[in-house]
């Protein structure tokens, strides 16, 4: 467990110089005292105890949780997990714990992917630190602001454990005593049941006292909650559970400029620096996001949700990746170190309603869903796009092309949003489609072929946990 770490700033008043001395003299007889220094920069356990510390406890939770999505000071987060070993990014880089990721066959002493599972493991300790804290100190239903929303993203950690990693993921707990208690390896199943569990208890969760901040947290929650069934594959319940969710409606994490921790990490590794570019057609797999966004292309309309340009670096630079050999089609979705990224939103829902309509059989009813999005002004001007920008699609003629044009619209809408791992292990395990008709794989064109993987695994660390299995992990099975 990591303290939550804060800069103060004081100011001092006058002191008069016989104090002063008085002072100094009066610690020289306690030479013990002398090395007794405060630390004002860091909240210890004890000042996290009270209704006082929920502030602390809930920001810390939340920025905790921005880290582990998309933040800017680690090597890849679970923003680049999902695009690096689908076809949403490839790597144009030299590092080979990166490309272990895009090629699909990671070790498990891959280093870029230590700091990625503890940074998700720290997300959901902290919100479940802060969720023991309401529950404890917050008697009066002023001191619960905030408290569904804490209790939305500890189920968002849990959904990103289930739909990124291998199905044997251990949960472990630090308790208030300090003692820590190992987990064991929990299933794919189990882990959405815990966030389903956590979605739940945010929306039961009263309306009062935060008024329309409560209904967006609780719209954060429908969505999640609706993932998760999703993910189960329970897809008329994922549909009910978003039914009042608005299409506008939209839960952004906020990045900031102030540091790197805070920065947006697709910003830093692609705008900044080439380390991932944007992909085309994976290997003959992927969708062409590339080409589809390519911000100078002359032939086709552009789809503004997957916007990328060789120049995006700017025009003075390199258009060569990192490794000075590599196209680098940079992603224009996120162009500054501050923007913000979506968690959760309306589209979802109304894309998770598409699809429990095409699996209740009815294709009209999820086209007509479909094209909603693609026509609704308020929301295209929402998300920046032109007027008129989609065009209308049309009925697919078989069952295959309607699941196909279903997932390329989710793999649009929510371009580079940790979603697309998940979509495609889903494509496997309830659509029934082969790995390699899913996954790229075949040559790998930095040299050698794919490997089999189609989910992350624990990290070798992990082996440290007495009940934790070594080869539980399994990274071929979606």
């Amino acid at each position: 467990m990591r303290y939550i770490n804060f800069i103060t700033t004081g100011r001092f008043g006058p002191i008069r110089l016989a104090s002063f001395v008085g002072l100094a003299t009066a610690l020289a007889c306690n030479t013990d005292r002398i090395l007794q220094v405060s630390d004002p920069d860091v909240a210890r356990p004890s000042a996290l105890q009270g209704v006082a510390a929920i502030p602390t406890l809930r920001a810390g939770a939340i920025g905790n949780f921005g880290v582990a999505y998309n933040g800017g000071a680690a090597d890849v987060e679970q923003v680049h997990l999902s695009g690096l070993l689908t076809d949403e990014f490839i790597n144009t880089e030299t590092f080979p714990t990166r490309i272990e990721i895009d090629q699909r066959a990671m070790s498990l002493s891959n280093t870029s992917l230590i700091g990625t599972f503890f940074d998700l493991t720290r997300a959901r300790a902290s919100s479940e630190l802060a969720i023991n804290a309401y529950k404890q100190f917050a008697t009066k239903a002023s001191d619960s602001t905030g408290f569904p929303e804490i209790l939305a993203l500890n189920g968002f950690a849990y959904i990103l454990f289930a739909e990124n990693y291998c199905g044997a993921v251990p949960v472990s707990t630090q308790e208030a005593d300090g003692s820590f208690t190992f987990g064991a390896p929990e299933s794919t199943n189990t882990l959405l049941d815990s966030a389903i569990l956590k979605f739940n208890q945010a929306l039961a969760m009263p309306a009062a006292p935060a008024g329309p901040l409560t209904a967006t947290f609780k719209n954060l929650a429908a969505v999640g909650k609706a993932r998760a069934l999703l993910d189960s594959g329970n897809f008329a319940a994922a549909a009910a559970a978003v039914a009042g969710v608005p299409t506008t409606f939209q839960y952004n994490y906020l990045h900031s400029e102030t540091s790197a921790r805070q920065n947006n990490g697709t910003w830093s590794l692609t705008q900044s620096v080439g380390r991932f570019g944007e992909a085309d057609a994976e290997a003959g797999i992927g969708l062409p996001f590339a080409s589809d966004g390519d911000l100078k292309r002359t032939g086709g309309p552009l789809d503004p949700r997957v916007p990328d340009s060789l120049a995006a670096r700017g025009a003075s630079r390199n258009p060569k990746g990192f490794d000075g050999a590599t196209n680098q089609m940079v992603q224009a979705k996120y162009p500054l170190r501050s923007s913000p990224i979506t968690i959760a939103d309306g589209v979802e829902a109304r894309l998770i309603e598409a699809e429990a309509a095409l699996n209740g059989g009815d294709p009209v009813g999820a086209l007509t869903t479909l094209n909603a999005l693609r026509s609704n002004a308020s929301l295209l001007a929402l998300r920046g796009y032109p007027a008129n920008s989609l065009a209308l699609l049309t009925l697919q003629p078989t069952t295959a092309g309607q699941v196909d044009q279903l997932f390329h619209e989710r793999a649009y809408w929510m371009f580079l949003t940790s979603h697309r791992l998940g979509d495609l292990r889903r494509l496997i395990r309830q659509y029934n489609r082969a790995v390699n008709t899913v996954f790229p794989n075949g040559l790998y064109f930095k040299g050698g072929t794919y490997g089999t993987d189609v989910n992350v695994p624990v990290p070798q660390q992990e082996q440290n946990n007495p009940k934790y299995t070594p080869g539980s992990c399994k990274q071929n099975v979606a």
